[in-house]
């Protein structure tokens, strides 16, 4: 019964179990980002995908931003085209988010991030609809 176990364990911990682990991707958006009232602070939104995966070229990417009342950004809505380097595998945004003019009240606001796009690997694609939600800190 012991050997059995071990055994078990064994093959649970070797190379080919953790070989059949899907691969992945990642949306990587800040949290929280600081401005001095009347400024400009840039949100980094990019999308990362494991080795083999690649963000289809044939299906649109689609960045929807939400931003407080208090806040402003020059579009409201992202394509690939408006990406850093729109021909990469996995784009990246650099948003420009206004913050309220120096006589407003220094406080948190928030951007509400979505993003829609297809991430593939090999013959098949997967749609993914994120949501994100990035505070905004305003400061004096």
């Amino acid at each position: 019964m012991r050997r059995v176990l071990v055994a078990a364990v064994v093959i649970a911990a070797s190379p080919r179990a953790h070989a059949q682990r899907q691969p992945g991707w990642e949306l990587r958006v800040p949290e929280r980002v600081e401005v001095a009232a009347g400024g400009t602070a840039t949100v980094a939104i990019a999308i990362a995908v494991d080795r083999g995966l690649v963000v289809s070229r044939d299906a649109p990417v689609i960045v929807d931003l939400a931003p407080d009342a208090a806040l402003s950004v020059k579009k409201r809505r992202l394509g690939r085209g408006d990406a850093v380097d729109p021909e990469a595998d996995a784009p990246r945004f650099a948003v420009a988010v206004r913050a309220p003019d120096a006589a407003a009240e220094p406080g948190e606001h928030a951007v509400a991030v979505r993003i829609r796009l297809w991430v593939c690997g090999g013959k098949v694609c997967k749609p993914l609809d994120e949501h994100r939600k990035v505070t905004v800190v305003v400061g004096r």
